[in-house]
């Protein structure tokens, strides 16, 4: 999918969150222990996916205010990714249940989200989120591959 240069970043670390559901759909198929996956989770969660969801609030979010129905959904989807980290993870159910949430947080942002802040934002609004320089997300340095 096309995308302002603004939005290039955040999109393309949207596919490293893609590969963590991809991951942890394998580790559940292979009945991986929920203890090896969850220490994944977390390492990924604190390294990638909580100063993402950090930088999306700061900066394009703002584009449409926290107001806007999709903007309000999706700060409440990172409310509740960082409650489903802090309680942590007991059962294949509960990695599923994050998985799928994650999964279909990226793609409605990618779908709708973005969209919609390209058809909004000012020419000024874009060109201040250029600046911003959001770094690229990394795979996590991580010995146990228990997706393959």
């Amino acid at each position: 999918m096309k995308r302002h240069e603004a939005l290039v970043q955040l999109s393309r670390d949207h596919h490293f969150g893609l590969l963590l559901c991809w991951k942890l759909k394998e580790g559940l198929k292979r009945e991986i222990s929920v203890e090896r996956m969850e220490k994944y989770i977390k390492l990924f969660y604190q390294q990638n996916l909580k100063p993402h969801f950090a930088e999306e609030e700061d900066s394009i979010f703002k584009v449409l205010g926290e107001e806007h129905p999709m903007i309000k959904e999706a700060m409440a989807q990172h409310r509740t990714f960082h409650k489903m980290i802090a309680d942590g993870f007991s059962t294949p159910e509960e990695i599923e249940k994050f998985r799928a949430l994650l999964e279909l947080h990226i793609r409605t942002e990618e779908r709708e989200i973005f969209p919609e802040i390209e058809r909004q934002a000012t020419y000024e609004q874009l060109q201040n989120l250029l600046a911003m320089n959001y770094p690229e997300l990394k795979e996590p340095d991580y010995d146990d591959i228990f997706w393959k």
